[in-house]
């Protein structure tokens, strides 16, 4: 019996150890499996799911990209001379980990790229020792220098855009971790010349305000880029290929500016800013034809090279970004529409008496005078504001609008420049009871410089109304000039109209009793319109008192228009425009017209006009600009 029951305790035994066994191997299986597919999960989730995000991860950290700057476009005046262009200069740069690395192994200021310490036995490295050798070049403190190099970064600039010569002497020195790199730099050859129209691009060439901001992406071109191979500790592996993505050059463009004409604009803007002790001045010069824009100055101006001390006011296009009422010259519109409408001739007689009244406000020409007869010419010449009032009064509020805005008025002129200023023209449903008369003698609207000589290129033009350019075309690889568009055109006015127009300003300028005779060019028929008006006040309504901008505008010669100038000083003394933007506007049409062979209208009364100054006379670089 006692056997019976140990063979069966026995039996019983292995049973169970079989069963712990299987147990043991089921669970061992269990957590086999388990693991396997953890580890087919997360190689899925590297391989497949997650690749991209770690094959980004791995040429972060074993490539390096490098930005190959693109040679920005240059700006070239209509004859060719370059106003604006890049040159080569050269970016210092450091990367700090490696110059860390290098004082961690005492490699020798100097050293060579194989490790051979220098000839004349330079002391350790230090971050302390490249940053004083450095300064003295770069012409920093070499402190700041220190601060820079310790930083825990693998790259840092230490100056950019500097000369050449500073990038050869840095590299001459063979310093760990410091570098050159060759990066344009965008220079004005021109100096102040067109400054405000030219613009200026930033450090990271972008062009931040004038043409070099409208144009910025037809000058800017297209990065290339540099792929390079490096070891963790960021040294780059110079047996490693390299790959090179070539940078696109930006697109070269002509502008419609003329040099020499805008630099003769500048020179009396300037002169006749000193002269009636004007706040400043803008003058532009349009093609009486086309609508290119020859000149356009802006007087106090600015130097690019040191554009962060520039005055706000000195930065703007004025020409196009500021405006102020025409005042006088507002009345070749109210008059064209007349004639247009066919309300009146030039023979037309109105009875013009001294002071005139409107609803609740009177009006009065700027000489007293007995009420008489005055023809529309007469009109034109004396520069009338109760005549040009009654001639209003015939065309009524709508039509007198309407004309206005077909000359230009209260809408860009599809220029494009930044920050350029539709102007001020109200709809007739927000008129008041004095708004046709003021707005008949050009006050109670505004306009800028542009819009004003635009305003005349019409009568000029025959009675079209020519949308301005600045930019003539892109330079193609043939050295031709593609257009980048067409101007518009518009017929504002009948060529009989326009032709009627412009012997009556010949009469501001020729005539007895002309408000503009100071505007003559000896040998050339002028017609043009002087403007005085009022300056708004900026801090209550109303005028600013004694406060006052003076204008000219006009074309010549009359029988063939060649350009359209205009002159506008802010607060000259005295303050009417005949007596002293005409003189400007008569120096600089002269000019135009001698330096571009344009035949005088009549032999001229005295000596003969003097031949236009030769380039070279005229070179801004001469004259300090």
């Amino acid at each position: 019996m006692r056997l019976l029951i140990a063979g069966v305790a026995a039996d019983c035994g292995r049973v169970i150890a079989r069963a712990r066994s299987g147990r043991r191997l089921s669970g061992l299986l269990a957590v086999y499996l388990i693991l396997t597919a953890l580890m087919t999960w997360r190689l899925v989730s590297v391989q497949v799911v997650s690749a991209a995000e770690y094959r980004g991860l791995a040429e972060r950290q074993s490539q390096r990209e490098l930005d190959l700057p693109a040679r920005r476009g240059r700006l070239y005046d209509r004859t060719g001379e370059p106003l604006a262009m890049s040159l080569a200069a050269s970016t210092v740069y450091a990367n700090p980990r490696l110059l860390h690395a290098a004082t961690a192994v005492g490699e020798p200021v100097g050293a060579s790229p194989g490790g051979a310490a220098p000839a004349d036995g330079d002391h350790t490295i230090s971050v302390a020792g490249v940053a004083a050798k450095l300064a003295p070049v770069l012409g920093k403190d070499p402190g700041k220098l220190a601060r820079l190099l310790q930083r825990d970064q693998g790259f840092v600039y230490l100056g950019r855009q500097l000369p050449r010569r500073v990038g050869d002497q840095v590299a001459a020195l063979k310093l760990p971790g410091i570098g050159v790199l060759e990066e344009p730099t965008r220079v004005y050859p021109a100096g102040r010349l067109a400054a405000q129209v030219v613009g200026f691009a930033g450090i990271d060439n972008q062009g931040l305000s004038g043409l070099e901001s409208q144009y910025d992406r037809l000058l800017a071109g297209r990065p290339g880029q540099l792929r390079l191979e490096r070891a963790p500790g960021g040294v780059t592996i110079n047996t490693a290929p390299r790959e090179v993505l070539p940078a696109t050059a930006g697109a070269d463009l002509v502008l419609t500016i003329d040099r020499q004409i805008q630099y003769v604009a500048e020179q009396a803007l300037a002169a006749g800013v000193k002269r009636s002790d004007a706040l400043g001045g803008s003058a532009v010069v349009l093609d009486a034809r086309s609508g290119e824009i020859l000149a356009l100055a802006s007087y106090p101006g600015y130097s690019p090279d040191n554009i962060g001390r520039a005055e706000p006011y000195a930065r703007r296009n004025r020409a196009v970004t500021d405006i102020f009422e025409p005042g006088s010259v507002n009345k070749v519109i109210t008059i064209a529409a007349a004639l247009e409408e066919g309300l009146a001739r030039p023979e037309t007689t109105f009875t013009v008496p001294w002071e005139y009244q409107v609803g609740r406000e009177t009006f009065h020409d700027s000489e007293r005078h007995k009420t008489r007869d005055y023809t529309l010419g007469d009109i034109m010449e004396q520069s009338s504001n109760v005549g040009t009032i009654q001639i209003a009064e015939r065309l009524g509020p709508q039509r007198l609008r309407g004309y206005a805005a077909r000359f230009g008025l209260g809408a860009r002129t599809g220029l494009g420049f930044p920050g350029e200023s539709p102007g001020i023209l109200p709809e007739v449903k927000n008129w008041s009871a004095s708004s046709l008369p003021t707005i008949a003698i050009g006050q109670g609207v505004a306009a800028t410089l542009l819009q004003v000589a635009g305003a005349m290129e019409v009568v000029a033009s025959g009675g079209e109304w020519v949308e301005p350019s600045l930019v003539r075309g892109r330079l193609g690889p043939d050295g031709r000039v593609e257009p980048l568009t067409q101007p518009d055109r518009r017929r504002v006015v009948s060529q009989r109209t326009a032709r009627m127009l412009s012997e009556m300003l010949v009469r501001v300028v020729e005539g007895e009793h002309g408000t503009g005779e100071l505007a003559a060019v000896p040998g050339y028929r002028v017609g043009g319109k002087t403007g005085t008006a009022q300056k708004p006040s900026l801090t209550r309504r109303g005028y600013e008192p004694g406060a006052f901008i003076g204008s000219f505008v006009g074309f010549a010669p009359v029988e063939n228009p060649a350009f359209v100038v205009a002159v506008m000083l802010d607060e000259p003394s005295p303050h009417y425009g005949g007596l002293t933007a005409a003189p400007v506007f008569s120096e600089i049409m002269r000019f135009a017209l001698v330096n571009h062979g344009v035949p005088p209208s009549r032999p001229a009364p005295g000596p003969a006009p003097a031949p236009a100054p030769s380039a070279a006379s005229l070179d801004p670089g001469r004259e300090g600009h």
